[in-house]
Parts: C-alpha cells; structure tokens; sequence
C-alpha cells in the first residue's frame, strides 16, 4: 500500500467513527426527549384527571392516599378515586418518579424531573398543582 492509500483509510476510519458517535449521540439524545415528553403528557392527564375529581367530590384530598406516596398508589377507595393508577414516570427511579407531596382540599402538587427540558422548560424539577406547572 503506497502512503496515500493509508491515508485514505485513516480518514475513513475518522469519518466512520464520527458518523456512529453523531448516530449514538443523537439516538441518547432523542430518548431522552421522548421520555420528557411522555411526563409532560402525564402531567396533562393527571391534571384533567384532578379535575375532574375535584368536580365530582368538590376537594382534591383522595381518601387513602397521603404525602410522599407515588401519584399511580392514589387510588382512593372504590368510587372515589382518580384514574392515575397508570402514570409511572419512564425511569421511575431515584428522582425520576411522579411524587405527591401535597394534597389538600382546594390543592395538590405533584413533583416531576425534566432530564433534558423542552418546549421553553429547561432540565430540572417541577411540580403540577392545580394552577399548572410550576418550578
């Protein structure tokens, strides 16, 4: 092989390798996306769900259900419960989870973490109370 043909392979090999790294960067990247815009659409689903709760029972304290506990745990007793049993954070670990931390009768909060942040949000924690999103 003359030095102009390794070269060549070198360059290729670079080029090769910065293609795959962009792919894998932009495939994390995505998925994390994705999994922001799924608690989003949860948020948006609990809140209509609260609401719906507070119309019915005109209060948003859910019997049987307390501070600290995972929002999809409130079920509530028979009758008298919110449908939430499905919204599981995509992670649900560590910070990554949907906890209620306050439930009174005219409010609630339920705190959520954004990993990468989206649609003006930047990364971090937020809550949903019965006012919408807040920081």
């Amino acid at each position: 092989m003359t030095q102009k043909q390794n070269i060549k392979i070198i360059i290729y090999v670079v080029l090769l390798i910065t293609a795959v790294s962009l792919l894998v960067w932009w495939f994390i990247y995505n998925s994390i996306r994705i999994k922001d815009y799924q608690r989003l659409g949860d948020m948006r689903i609990l809140e209509s769900e609260m609401n719906i709760y507070f119309l019915k029972f005109n209060t948003y304290k859910i019997p049987e259900c307390s501070e600290g506990m995972l929002i999809n745990f409130c079920t509530g007793r028979s009758g008298q419960s919110p449908n939430v049993s499905t919204l599981i954070d995509p992670v649900n670990t560590d910070s990554l989870r949907y906890v209620l931390t306050q439930m009174t009768d005219d409010n609630f909060r339920v705190e959520f973490y954004l990993e990468s942040g989206l649609l003006g949000l930047t990364s971090g924690k937020y809550a949903l109370t019965n006012e919408g999103l807040d920081r």
